[in-house]
């Protein structure tokens, strides 16, 4: 399941509209069970930032249950700050 889960890194995020929110990071996990929890997300250079809360890092960080997969990529439930 890890080799499956190091796949999700560089998919692309779309919001509700279609636009690219960005791509992931890097995955977040529980420590005691290994299952992901959240995902870290670079931002798409076009992305609207006052949209939403990032990191010190400049990251995106969502929920992985706010994600749904669609063939390559996955959309946000989106939420803004």
């Amino acid at each position: 399941m890890e080799h499956t889960n190091e796949k999700l890194i560089g998919k692309t995020i779309l919001n509700s509209k279609g636009n690219t929110v960005g791509k992931i990071h890097e995955l977040i996990k529980d420590y005691d069970s290994g299952r992901i929890v959240s995902v870290l997300v670079i931002p798409s250079k076009a992305l609207i930032h006052k949209n939403y809360s990032l990191t010190k890092n400049g990251e995106i960080l969502f929920p992985f249950s706010s994600l749904s997969a669609v063939k390559d990529a996955f959309i946000i439930e989106e939420f803004v700050k």
